[in-house]
């Protein structure tokens, strides 16, 4: 796709000119800029609402990296002054994506507010050698990089700081008529996950990138930082990868961190969709379970419920996509096979809150909270008639809180004994679950299920600051089953049902299996 000069055509390339800047906003109404080719175009100034919009939105004049009549260059105008990232961002990752439908794939542009005494220059009159410095340099930033099927490589970044905002759009090759379609259908989606990080607190809003179009990008690499305005300062960070078969999400902020993993390349282990709404309730319902027990913060568990919910939600579809609709993995499973499986793809997840010191008496008590659960599936074997399939299940909690001795009451613990009367609880949980089954000959010849938990509490009391009691109280639970007469194609009892209820007697009875393999704290009571 080839660039084009005229700025009447939104040119992308960077414009100078060697003009004296003029001396009052109506000189710059109309000024001769160099071209490529050597011949002059007219850069038309802004129009008296958008000239009052800039006055008004900047407090000092702002010099500018490159003249340019564009969308993009507006917004910088009108968001400049914006005492947020949020303001400051507002639009402008869509507005960068959608320079793509107008032919634009190189774009670059830096608003900066000028030293005192120096000249105003609107965007729509001369570049005043603003250089590109902050490109990838912003105190709050972010930058999204795609890669097409066919190996162009395109690259946005927004950056800000307190004195400049910046933007960047670059790609290494020519793009299809197709792939451009593609990238421009990501522009809400993109600045929807930049209004969400933006945001205090933060949300994740990445299911739009998610969607992206399999058949003509290959992969998406968003990363982003944001300053908070707490005491001490702080940021918040995000890092999302995406691609056919997998999601990464690791974000971390002031309340804590969560890093979520999910791979489809056992993708002939994904069920379907009823199987797959299932295995997500179960493992909503052990996230709430695990952030009572421990005590977790509200909103970082439901940043990271809704993350690991986001992140399955199309993985299955990319990896089919990708294959171009084949059955991915060695073999198509049986319903057996998928009955002893959750029907997720393979993950790995964690969730850690920042650590407090809520007892100023004594440090080494810390109101904790870490979670940790994941998801690995093995098929092997020579044949379709000799495979075997091991899907394991795990997850583990840390935490540790204080409580007051009375419901009901708020705990306020300073140096003083008088206020040194208080519980304190440490959670110690571990859960696992193995599904084993194989076959010999195409017949089934192992098919078991392995659950174990263990759970410890620990509890001191303190009255009046001194230690009154210390109890820890441990359970270990474990169960093994052999389901394979379970599993067996034919049940006793069905003499009396024909073919279609036999069927669906089955379809019941893996369903109920299918129930139990799931992952649970207390696995084998």
């Amino acid at each position: 796709m080839t660039s084009v000069s005229s700025i009447a055509s939104w040119n992308a390339s960077t414009l100078r000119s060697t003009a004296t800047p003029p001396a009052s906003r109506e000189e710059a109404s109309s000024l001769p800029v160099s071209t490529s080719s050597g011949t002059s175009s007219t850069i038309i100034a802004l129009g008296a609402a958008a000239a009052q919009g800039l006055a008004q939105a900047v407090a000092a004049p702002l010099q500018w990296e490159r003249a340019s009549r564009d969308q993009v260059s507006e917004l910088m105008a009108k968001n400049f002054a914006a005492g947020s990232s949020a303001g400051r961002f507002s639009g402008l990752g869509a507005a960068l994506l959608d320079q793509l439908k107008g032919g634009v794939t190189q774009l670059s542009q830096t608003a900066q507010r000028a030293p005192n005494g120096a000249q105003a220059a609107t965007y729509a009159g001369i570049a005043t050698g603003v250089s590109g410095a902050l490109h990838g340099m912003g105190d709050d930033k972010f930058s999204l990089g795609i890669t097409t099927n066919s190996g162009v490589q395109v690259r946005l970044s927004l950056d800000s700081d307190g004195d400049a905002l910046a933007v960047q759009m670059t790609a290494s090759g020519e793009l299809t008529d197709a792939e451009t379609r593609a990238l421009g259908q990501l522009s809400k989606a993109f600045q929807e996950a930049i209004d969400g990080m933006a945001q205090d607190p933060p949300q994740l809003k990445l299911a739009g990138l998610m969607q992206f179009d399999a058949k003509q990008l290959a992969s998406l690499d968003l990363r982003a930082r944001v300053g908070l305005d707490t005491q001490p300062p702080s940021v918040q960070t995000l890092s999302f990868q995406a691609d056919a078969t997998q999601r990464k999400v690791a974000f971390s902020g002031a309340a804590g961190s969560l890093d979520v993993k999910v791979d489809a390349s056992q993708a002939a282990s994904l069920g379907g969709p009823e199987q797959q709404a299932r295995a997500m309730k179960s493992y909503m319902s052990q996230f709430d379970q695990a952030a009572t027990r421990g005590h977790a913060d509200g909103a970082l568990m439901s940043l990271f419920k809704e993350t690991f919910s986001a992140l399955h939600t199309t993985v299955g579809d990319a990896a089919q996509l990708s294959l171009g609709g084949a059955t991915p993995g060695k073999w198509q499973l049986a319903a057996q096979d998928q009955a002893m499986l959750t029907g997720l793809a393979d993950f790995s997840a964690s969730v850690s809150q920042t650590p407090k010191m809520e007892n100023p008496m004594r440090l080494s008590e810390q109101d904790a909270f870490h979670y940790e659960v994941g998801q690995s599936t093995s098929i092997a074997g020579r044949s379709i008639d000799d495979r075997a399939i091991s899907q394991k299940q795990t997850s583990s909690l840390s935490a540790s809180f204080h409580m007051p001795l009375v419901a009901g009451t708020s705990l306020r613990l300073t140096t003083a004994a008088e206020s040194q009367n208080y519980s304190y609880h440490q959670i110690d949980d571990s859960a696992r679950s193995e599904a084993n089954i194989s076959y010999r000959d195409g017949k089934l010849a192992k098919a078991t299920l392995e659950q174990s938990s263990s759970q410890s509490t620990r509890v001191q009391r303190y009255e009046m600051g001194k230690l009154k009691s210390d109890l820890t109280n441990p359970s270990v639970h474990s169960l093994t089953r052999d389901l394979v007469a379970s599993l067996a194609p034919y049940q006793a009892g069905q003499t009396q049902l024909n073919l279609e209820q036999k069927a669906q007697q089955r379809t019941q009875m893996l369903r109920e299996l299918n129930d139990e393999v799931f992952l649970r704290a207390d696995a084998g009571r």
